[in-house]
């Protein structure tokens, strides 16, 4: 017996653009998407290991000063002038301004570590989605051009017509969770509290989200200073599961 496959492009005829949209959000920022984020900890390792982080409040609110004070927001806004900038709702793609937004968004990187972390999850994210979910508008990145995760996530977004606020949802929900993820390989918090302080900065997230949908890229900055110091300190770190 001969089992059929249909191809992608058949599969989104036989279902709705908003449930086609929702199953990518859904396989894009799934655990088993190989982007590699389970490598990387954001300083939090090194913040364990200095007392900083201790037990599931001290990580929560670690990870909500991340997300409202450091690089959560600023992947935010960058995600979304990525996917305005690749011509998300039907607008015209600036291939030079998304090269110029990724030099940014790497720039933004305060550490070494923290650099690898965006520029290794956007390529792999690149690479994923051109080859799980090809598109006849799909560009190549150029060769030796580093690209932040989420300036890779707003050019496939945007090229696959997905909605920009829950794309956005989606993105800093996978972030936070990923954050949680490490502290549970560190032992500082189990699975089922994890699931707990995941639903509690909800709040956060959608904040964040809202805000990103009017922010520009006059509106980055960061204030997690602790967290940017934890990623410098990491690299000298002796012993560690973590690559940042």
């Amino acid at each position: 017996m001969t089992t059929m496959i249909m191809p992608i492009t058949a599969m989104a005829t036989r279902t709705s653009m908003t449930e086609t949209a929702e199953f990518q959000r859904q396989h894009w920022f799934s655990p088993a998407f190989p982007v590699g984020g389970y490598a990387y900890s954001h300083g939090i390792e090194k913040a364990v290991e200095t007392g900083d982080i201790t037990r599931g409040e001290s990580l929560t609110a670690w990870i909500d000063g991340i997300l409202r004070l450091g690089a959560g927001r600023n992947d935010a806004i960058l995600l979304a002038e990525a996917w305005r900038r690749a011509g998300g709702e039907g607008g015209a793609a600036d291939p030079d301004g998304l090269l110029a937004l990724a030099e940014l968004g790497i720039a933004l990187g305060l550490s070494q570590e923290r650099r690898l972390e965006t520029a290794q999850q956007g390529s792999a994210f690149y690479a994923l989605v051109a080859s799980s979910w090809p598109h006849p508008r799909w560009f190549d990145w150029p060769d030796g051009r580093e690209l932040p995760y989420p300036v890779a996530v707003g050019v496939a977004g945007a090229i696959h017509g997905q909605p920009l606020r829950p794309l956005l949802g989606a993105y800093l929900q996978a972030f936070a969770a990923n954050l949680l993820a490490a502290g549970i390989r560190l032992a500082v918090i189990g699975q089922s509290e994890a699931q707990s302080r995941l639903a509690s900065l909800l709040p956060t997230l959608s904040a964040l989200a809202d805000e990103a949908m009017a922010a520009s890229l006059d509106d980055l900055g960061g204030m997690a200073i602790r967290g940017d110091l934890m990623s410098l300190r990491h690299e000298t770190q002796t012993t560690r599961l973590f690559r940042s």
